[in-house]
């Protein structure tokens, strides 16, 4: 029976219970912001689920229907299209940095409402785009709080996936890999991964071609599918 630990609670039906035991549970929890009625742009960037929840949280869905989107993950851009239909999406990226690059590039004189949590990263670079007369403002709709806690018998799973950097540096606050462990790491994508990494004594983490919950699970299933058939 191959063991597998999710650090966050998912569908994780796909896989075959004769094959697999596998331990979902979250290692975060989020808490969604209220705004003080800010005035809106045209021109919105979603990096996150939670945004655009974070954002449904505070204006509706009606008003989403009127706006143009940049958006990070088929996971964002899926759940767009299930709450507002046809809307007007402008770019899909990767990866956040991915989508800053393709805006940077962009004409001057641009202004994007970005709605994201409080600990997404490139928070910085906001002040960078300001030299270019391109002005981003920053929204924080939701809260992530760690929920640390320690797994037991942690060196007895053959693979552990980790989905973001938070939900990562929460599960390490209490867990350690051991130096001579057998486990295998994998990562929704290259920046999870980046951060996963620094826990790590040089262990290889693998990630799938696309950053996203049905291929980083399909990946992991046919990982190890194929050594017990």
């Amino acid at each position: 029976m191959i063991k597998i630990l999710m650090t966050k609670s998912v569908d994780y039906s796909s896989f075959s219970k004769r094959i697999f035991f596998v331990k979902s549970c979250d290692f975060l929890s989020v808490k969604y912001c209220i705004l003080d009625n800010p005035p809106l742009n045209d021109q919105i960037i979603f990096t996150s689920c939670n945004g655009v929840k974070g954002f449904i949280y505070n204006f509706g869905i009606n008003i989403l229907k009127k706006k143009k989107f940049y958006v990070v993950g088929d996971k964002t851009y899926s759940f767009l299209r299930k709450n507002c239909g046809i809307f007007s999406l402008i770019f899909r990226k990767n990866y956040v940095q991915d989508l800053m690059n393709v805006l940077f590039k962009k004409k001057s004189n641009q202004s994007y409402d970005w709605f994201c949590g409080k600990k997404s990263i490139l928070k910085n670079q906001c002040n960078y785009f300001h030299k270019k007369n391109i002005f981003i403002n920053r929204y924080e709709v939701y809260q992530t709080f760690f929920i640390p806690h320690r797994i037991k018998n942690l060196s007895s799973y053959h693979g552990i996936i980790f989905f973001s950097p938070s939900g990562a540096k929460s599960f390490f606050i209490k867990n350690k890999i051991q130096h001579n462990s057998k486990t295998e790491f994998f990562a929704i994508g290259k920046t999870t991964a980046e951060f996963v990494s620094k826990f790590l004594n040089r262990k290889k983490i693998w990630i799938p071609d696309q950053p996203s919950l049905k291929e980083i699970l399909f990946f992991v299933r046919k990982f190890f599918e194929k050594n017990v058939e």
